[in-house]
């Protein structure tokens, strides 16, 4: 939905600025122009990407920015101010910027969405220059937190979820606790956007199962308009085990409510209990292929390709992620359950992609210290894409310990 606010003004030369509200005047001679803010148009563009809803813009009352080609101010005006009026200003390049508010967009501040644009344009001598319609846009990205009801059930006492785009400016969000019953904060949260590689990192610490937890997330390339909706989750699998996610715009952050901390633990700092190194996580080939390798897929004939993943404190989350040179391969499994798959908590789609590849999976993974895999009946559904096929195997254990292997399958 577009709101389009315009303004209607007379043209206006030079010559004629007696008869009409004072004008700004920041030149003189024969080498000037004139912006004329006849049939200005100020669209506000409420859009936001990634939702259904969207929010109302900050106000009508829109402050205007004059920058010289050196990017120094000339003016700053609000629309009453330039109403009925026009600018004579020396020839040469200019920009103006139009703003919800006449302040700087803020860090990071609950419900205060801000819309803008810029437009650029010359001035040139003796020439009336008219600027059309300017659409303004949200500047800012936005950030929601939420609960499913597994989670929730969960919670035995009060916490936060904590977002940063901009080092030292965070937003709280927090999760309340009483009388047995949790609560938490519902509201967007706005984010100053500086750049293209903009990154929001997530915090949430809490008391979950009668122990204070923590649980870290980040998103990356964060863009104005992005509406970012976080859902921390717990899934409870058919035999009762139990795992924490982080759920980003519907998709898993590889990020698990980990390192148990006492109750008592201060609100800030480094966790003393985090584990240090890989926990000795290891895969290991059963077979005749150095996996530390790319594997050629033979053409013909068997491929025994085994291999033993070894996680000595037992496993407590295993993913994969698939990468390739071949995009009908990449198009092929995401037509079956995607790129990343839960070994120990699959989705239903993700079972078809076990049918190209098969690998282990299912709730009995959980806790095991080794887990074999046979994916020699990988080699007919892989010879008719030629390329090179990455999986990546990530395995968290059950004392928070981390390894990414990467196994290459090459199709000549």
């Amino acid at each position: 939905m577009k709101k389009i606010i315009c303004i209607f003004m007379a043209a206006i030369t030079v010559v004629a600025v007696s008869c009409k509200k004072d004008n700004f005047n920041y030149g003189g001679g024969d080498k000037t122009g004139v912006l004329s803010f006849d049939g200005l148009s100020i669209e506000v563009s409420d859009e936001i990407h990634k939702v259904t809803t969207r929010t109302e813009a900050a106000g009508d009352d829109y402050s205007l920015f004059l920058y010289d080609n050196a990017g120094s101010l000339v003016w700053q005006k609000t629309y009453q101010e330039v109403r009925g009026g026009s600018v004579t200003l020396p020839a040469g390049n200019y920009s103006l910027e139009a703003r919800s508010t006449s302040a700087d967009v803020p860090k990071a501040k609950f419900t205060a969405p801000v819309y803008g644009a810029t437009k650029e344009f010359a001035i040139k001598a003796g020439v009336t220059t008219t600027l059309g319609s300017i659409t303004c846009t949200l500047l800012q990205a936005v950030v929601t937190v939420g609960y499913n009801d597994d989670f929730l059930k969960s919670v035995t006492g009060s916490g936060a979820a904590t977002v940063e785009l901009t080092a030292g400016y965070p937003l709280e969000y927090k999760l309340e606790y009483s009388n047995g019953q949790p609560n938490y904060d519902r509201r967007q949260g706005y984010f100053a956007v500086n750049g293209d590689n903009a990154t929001i990192s997530l915090v949430f610490k809490g008391s979950v199962d009668g122990k204070t937890q923590r649980m870290r997330a980040t998103i990356t390339n964060v863009k104005a308009q992005d509406w970012h909706i976080v859902t921390i989750v717990k899934k409870v699998d058919a035999s009762g085990n139990a795992s924490f996610s982080v759920v980003i715009d519907g998709l898993v952050e590889d990020a698990e409510l980990e390192n148990d901390v006492a109750a008592d633990e201060p609100g800030d700092g480094n966790d003393p209990s985090a584990p240090i190194g890989d926990g000795g996580i290891e895969l290991v080939s059963t077979s005749e292929y150095d996996i530390t390798q790319p594997v050629t897929v033979p053409s013909s004939g068997s491929f025994p390709l085994t291999m033993t993943a070894r996680i000595p404190n037992g496993a407590r989350k295993f993913t994969v992620d698939i990468a390739s040179t071949n995009d009908d391969f990449i198009g092929s499994v995401n037509t079956v359950g995607g790129t990343t798959l839960d070994l120990i908590n699959p989705s239903d789609a993700a079972l078809g992609v076990f049918d190209i590849v098969p690998f282990p999976h299912g709730s009995e993974l959980s806790g095991k210290t080794e887990i074999d895999f046979d994916l020699s009946g990988a080699q007919t559904p892989l010879l008719a894409f030629k390329g090179r096929h990455t999986f990546t195997m990530n395995v968290i254990d059950n004392k928070g310990c981390r390894k990414s292997i990467p196994i290459i399958l090459e199709v000549l």
